[in-house]
């Protein structure tokens, strides 16, 4: 989720391979989202890579990519599949799809929220070895919400699988101002990833370059019923954010404030409790 300076120092810190499964999502095209990706890219040329990398934003992005490439003599060793953002779906693969919606802010700009495939319901051995099922091959595929044949019989998967389980939904604003769409948008979420540039004293900054205050993040985080809320993009005006997070726990107490190189954990709805530890 965007690309700011620097990003791929972070990638490989974190030792996120660079041949792995990957999606690039980008917000807007200001340099602090977006300045990074092209050095990603090549980092990722240079490590030999092969699979496609899929890349999704503003239809501009597309045309900036191009034109830096070739101005640099940026030679990728994979191809990149371009999904230009737009509200609504914008992106599926296996594992997750990527639903947009229009964010409000200075420039074309959307916010995202990454929806995870349901899993199967859990599967119960014990009911599989009563209807005479062989431990195996046949037990995966009931696993995977296949039907299978026993001595002729077809068995469905819900006769040994509880029903399919929700994904988790993680939602991330982008720089935006506070709107109700997004409430709508949002609704839900496992956790929400907000706009929190400014106190809420500084209100008026905050409307003027169309950004959100902590307030204003908390506000919205309580109206679209998410679990958690982390509040992100700070301004530079403020050396510690410990206030921020005082101020919008007050009306959202499930709220922590992000940080360079910060792993969360997401649990899946209905498991775990609501407010986990972050490390």
């Amino acid at each position: 989720m965007d690309a700011g300076e620097g990003i791929q120092r972070q990638v490989l810190a974190k030792g996120i391979g660079l041949n792995r499964d990957l999606s690039i999502i980008i917000t807007h095209l200001h340099g602090d989202h977006v300045s990074g990706l092209l050095g990603l890219l090549q980092t990722m040329g240079l490590a030999q890579r092969r699979r496609p990398v899929s890349v999704v934003g503003p239809p501009d992005l597309l045309k900036w990519l191009k034109v830096t490439s070739e101005l640099l003599h940026v030679g990728l060793t994979y191809p990149i599949e371009f999904h230009p953002a737009k509200a609504g779906l914008v992106l599926r693969t296996k594992s997750f799809r990527v639903r947009a919606t229009r964010a409000d802010h200075s420039v074309e700009a959307y916010s995202y929220l990454v929806e995870e495939t349901p899993r199967s319901g859990r599967f119960h051995p014990e009911k599989a070895k009563k209807l005479g099922i062989p431990e195996g091959r046949l037990w995966s595929r009931l696993q995977h919400g296949k039907s299978i044949l026993v001595d002729g019989k077809k068995v469905l998967p819900s006769r040994v699988t509880d029903p399919p389980r929700p994904g988790r939904r993680v939602g991330y604003s982008g720089d935006t101002r506070p709107a109700r769409r997004l409430v709508r948008f949002f609704a839900g979420c496992d956790l929400l990833i907000f706009d929190s540039t400014f106190r809420g004293s500084d209100l008026d900054k905050a409307k003027q370059r169309k950004h959100s205050t902590c307030v204003e993040a908390a506000e919205l985080a309580k109206r679209a019923g998410a679990r958690r809320l982390a509040l992100t993009h700070f301004s530079a005006r403020y050396e510690d954010v410990t206030p921020l997070v005082t101020e919008a726990r007050r009306v959202f107490p499930r709220t922590f404030a992000a940080a360079d190189g910060m792993m969360v954990g997401v649990d899946y709805p209905g498991e775990g409790p609501e407010s986990q530890s972050i490390k």
